[in-house]
C-alpha cells in the first residue's frame, strides 16, 4: 500500500507540468545582496548620525523668576558624584569656590557651583590663570548668571571666558581678560596688555570697559607702561557706569565715561572690590593690610574717615588680593568676601554671613535678589547622574561587527532558527 502510494504521487509530480523559472537562483542570490547593502547603508547613516548630532544633555532650566534667594549660611564640600554643570545647568549660582587641594597652578582647576535650594554643581574650566596677579581666577556676575574667567595665551594673547550658568555653554570675548564686573553686573573691565605683562621690559595696554554679556566695547583708558604691568592692577566700576577706577601699583586714577582723567592719587592699600564705590558715588574704599577700608573722595581723590572693616582676621588663598573684598551693598552696609573664605555683613559689629570649607582657596558670591537673612542648609544636592553616553567608535565597532557576522549564512540561519523559535 505505501509503496503504490508513492508511485502514484511520484507520477502527479512528473505529469504536473512545473518549471523552475530561469535564473530564479541569480535573482535570489542579488536579492540576498540588495538587502546586505540596504542594511549597511542604513548602519553606516546611523553611525554618521550619532557621531553628528551634538550629545544629548537636559534640558537648561527656565531663568530664575524674579524674587528673592536666601544664601545658605554654610558651604561645603561637593558631594560624591556632583553633577557637571554641563550636564544639569543652574537658573543662578549663589556662590562659586575652588578648593586648594584643587588647586595646581598650570593645572586644570575644577570650581563648585552652588546653587539654590543646596544644589551643588562642577566645572571643570579648560585652564587655570588671572588677568592680573591681584585678581581672582573666578568673577561670578552679581546676579548670578554668568562667570568671566581669563583666557591668556603667550604673549599679549589676552582674552575672557564667560560660562553661562543657566546653560553650561562658554563663549570668548577678544577684547582682553577681566578685571572686574559693574555692581549691577550691565558692565565688566577687561584688560589688554601690549606685549608680555608679566615681563621685566615695561610693558602698557588697555582697559576696555564691555557691555555685558554681549562684550560689546564701549570705551577705554590706557595703563601706564611699567616693568610687570600685570602684578598689581585692579579696577572698579562705579554704580552708574560713569566713572572708572584703575590702579597700578600705590596710584589710583580715576576716569570718566570716555576716557578723560578725573583724579589721581597716590594710596596705601588696595581698590577694594567690584563694589568698592559706595552705592551714593561719593567714596571709593581701598582694603589695606589690616582688614581696614580706607575711603577716598570720589570727586578729588582726597583720603577720608576710615570706615569699618573686620581686622585681625588671617588671610587664605590668594595673597595678593584684598583682605576684605567689598563685593556689594545692602543701604549704607557693605558685603564683603574677607581672607577668601567668609562673607560677611560690615554692620555693627560685623556678622557672618557665610562660611566656606577651611579648604576653599577663592570665593565668589551673588548679591543680587539676595535675601538679607541666610538660612541654614539643608543635605546638598549633587544632582541627577550623568546622561549615559556610548562613544562613537564604540558605535562604529558594533555595527562592522554587525554587519560581517550577518554576512556569514550560518549566523544568519541561526538567528532565523531562534526567531522561529526551533
Amino acid at each position: 500500500m505505501t509503496t503504490e502510494l508513492g508511485r502514484i504521487m511520484q507520477d502527479v509530480a512528473d505529469n504536473a507540468g512545473m518549471r523552475v523559472p530561469s535564473g530564479l537562483y541569480a535573482r535570489a542570490r542579488r536579492a540576498r545582496r540588495r538587502r546586505l547593502t540596504a542594511l549597511a547603508a542604513a548602519t553606516t547613516l546611523l553611525i554618521a548620525g550619532t557621531l553628528a548630532l551634538p550629545v544629548w544633555r537636559p534640558s537648561p532650566p527656565a531663568p530664575a523668576e524674579p524674587g528673592i534667594d536666601q544664601l545658605p549660611t554654610v558651604l561645603v564640600s561637593p558631594p560624591a558624584g556632583t553633577a557637571a554643570l554641563g550636564d544639569a545647568p543652574l537658573p543662578r549660582a549663589l556662590a562659586l569656590y575652588v578648593t586648594a587641594d584643587q588647586f595646581l597652578p598650570g593645572e586644570n582647576s575644577p570650581l563648585t557651583v552652588v546653587g539654590s535650594d543646596d544644589r551643588y554643581r562642577s566645572y571643570d574650566r579648560p585652564e587655570w590663570t588671572f588677568a592680573s596677579a591681584t585678581t581672582n581666577t573666578i568673577l561670578l556676575s552679581p546676579d548670578g548668571r554668568y562667570l568671566l574667567m581669563a583666557r591668556w595665551g603667550s604673549g599679549d594673547d589676552t582674552r575672557s571666558r564667560l560660562l553661562d550658568i543657566t546653560t553650561g555653554d562658554v563663549r570668548t570675548l577678544d577684547t582682553g581678560a577681566p578685571l572686574t564686573w559693574s555692581p549691577d553686573g550691565a558692565l565688566a573691565a577687561l584688560v589688554h596688555y601690549d606685549g608680555d605683562g608679566t615681563g621685566d621690559d615695561p610693558v602698557g595696554g588697555q582697559v576696555t570697559v564691555v557691555s555685558m554679556p554681549a562684550g560689546r566695547e564701549l570705551w577705554q583708558v590706557p595703563l601706564t607702561p611699567l616693568p610687570g604691568v600685570f602684578r598689581e592692577l585692579r579696577a572698579a566700576l562705579s554704580p552708574d557706569g560713569s566713572m572708572l577706577a584703575v590702579q597700578q601699583r600705590g596710584e589710583v586714577t580715576a576716569y570718566h565715561r570716555g576716557g578723560t582723567v578725573a583724579w589721581r592719587a597716590q594710596v596705601a592699600g588696595q581698590l577694594a572690590g567690584r563694589a568698592a564705590w559706595t552705592p551714593d558715588g561719593r567714596r571709593l574704599l581701598l582694603s589695606d593690610a589690616q582688614g581696614r577700608l580706607l575711603p577716598l573722595d570720589a570727586a578729588s581723590g582726597a583720603a577720608m574717615a576710615t570706615m569699618r572693616g573686620v581686622e585681625g582676621f588671617q588671610r587664605v588663598g590668594r595673597e595678593m588680593t584684598p583682605l576684605v573684598d567689598v563685593v556689594g551693598w545692602r543701604g549704607e552696609t557693605a558685603l564683603a568676601i574677607v581672607g577668601n573664605q567668609r562673607l560677611y555683613e560690615l554692620s555693627d559689629p560685623p556678622r557672618v554671613l557665610m562660611t566656606a570649607p577651611d579648604t576653599v582657596y577663592e570665593l565668589d558670591v551673588a548679591t543680587a535678589r539676595v535675601g538679607a537673612q541666610p538660612r541654614v542648609p539643608g543635605v546638598a544636592d549633587p544632582g541627577p547622574p550623568p546622561p549615559f553616553r556610548l562613544p562613537g567608535w564604540a558605535v562604529a565597532l558594533a555595527a562592522v561587527a554587525v554587519i560581517a557576522l550577518l554576512s556569514r549564512r550560518r549566523f544568519r540561519h541561526v538567528v532565523r532558527d531562534w526567531l522561529r523559535g526551533v
